[in-house]
């Protein structure tokens, strides 16, 4: 009988884990001291004329939610380039008759801040962008890997965000749909929106060209972030239990969505709604993968049909990290405007592993100790029913 009180507590205990709701409301800050290094190493055949360049700057950026502040920054070459000439987006480095190898490796600190209070916007939808915003509007066109004119994707979106009144609604429908209809596959041959939307599936690429779509063709703002992943646990505290996520360091992409009362807001359409912690180093901006400052121009004398041949490389390590995340609560989002009057309060991290809050765990536990109770008092009764015969 001990062995089968023992197996209601422990039964009882898990039931709530089966059947809580699997989106957590958040608050609180991040912090983190990253040290980043990027190299690429550049293979140029014989007879290449010229070789450019362009790199992502050592360029701060200020967010609603989310800060990245440049400690230092430091571009070494093994050969140096003959020009050197900053752009809007980053560095324009030129080469002429480069050698047939060469590299070059970004030696960064950083730093980075996220806030977690919550959207609290009041901006409505359908959205309209004021006279001053014309900066977002070319986030709303279709781009190569982005076509948000399929015209599935387009009454996808408008299904979701049917009398929807407020742009975060809309939003967190959105992405919520996106979190729960994708699966991660990082063998996928193609990574635009339109493939993806028909396969389900990708990297987070197809993740982010896939939300961008679905955003834009309803006519909110949205642009693709490129950045890289510095591996660890990102770990959420409750009042008695305690929830963590890990990430794997390597290149990754999300996307910023525009508010016109907030600016821009990062989303991570993987896992996080409304920001993103503080492991992501955010490096470039653009319409679509193929839009952001990391590309490679190069030319060749007549009849040469040689290709150049890349190499990446990168590392994150994290000098000191710091969280004050909590759980404010949990919910099953199955009612999107409630969910998105929630993240005024908070931002939203969505996962399929069902959690439990403080208070449910409390009163499961009541509910263990109590059946065991009942058992043990139950199994004593009869013991000495039968005694007595």
């Amino acid at each position: 009988m001990k062995t089968v009180a023992c197996a209601l507590i422990v039964i009882a205990f898990l039931m709530p884990l089966q059947g809580s709701g699997d989106v957590l409301l958040c608050q609180g800050t991040m912090a983190s001291s990253v040290h980043y290094v990027q190299t690429r190493e550049i293979s140029a055949p014989d007879g290449t004329q010229t070789l450019v360049v362009e790199l992502p700057g050592a360029l701060n950026a200020t967010l609603f939610g989310y800060s990245l502040e440049m400690q230092s920054f430091h571009i070494s070459y093994s050969k140096r380039p003959d020009t050197v000439v900053p752009t809007s987006e980053g560095i324009c480095a030129t080469w002429i008759n480069p050698p047939a190898r060469l590299n070059y490796t970004i030696d960064a600190d950083l730093k980075i801040d996220v806030h977690v209070d919550g959207l609290n916007s009041e901006s409505q939808f359908p959205v309209k962008l004021p006279v001053s915003d014309e900066g977002a509007s070319k986030y709303l066109s279709a781009s190569k890997h982005v076509q948000s004119n399929d015209s599935e994707i387009k009454n996808t979106a408008k299904a979701l965000t049917n009398n929807t009144p407020y742009e975060s609604a809309a939003v967190t429908s959105i992405m919520l749909w996106v979190s729960d209809n994708l699966k991660y596959d990082a063998n996928v041959a193609s990574h635009d929106a339109s493939w993806t939307f028909h396969n389900r599936r990708g990297t987070c690429e197809n993740y982010a060209h896939l939300s961008l779509a679905l955003l834009r063709s309803v006519g909110i703002p949205a642009r693709y972030v490129s950045g890289y992943l510095v591996n660890g646990e990102i770990q959420v505290n409750d009042y008695v239990t305690s929830y963590g996520y890990r990430w794997d360091a390597g290149p990754h992409s999300w996307i910023e969505v525009y508010y016109p009362d907030l600016g821009w807001v990062p989303y991570e359409p993987q896992k996080t709604l409304g920001f993103v912690d503080d492991h992501h180093v955010r490096e470039a901006v653009g319409a679509d993968a193929a839009d952001v400052p990391n590309k490679l121009i190069y030319t060749y004398t007549g009849g040469n049909s040689g290709r150049v041949a890349i190499n990446d490389s990168s590392s994150a390590t994290i000098v000191q990290d710091t969280s004050a995340l909590r759980i404010v609560q949990t919910s099953t989002a199955s009612n999107q405007m409630v969910m998105s009057q929630e993240m005024a309060h908070g931002g939203a991290i969505n996962d399929h592993i069902n959690v439990v809050s403080s208070e449910e765990l409390l009163i499961w536990l009541a509910l263990a100790v109590a059946a065991a109770f009942v058992v043990i008092v139950s199994s004593g009764l009869l013991l000495a029913h039968r005694r007595r015969r």
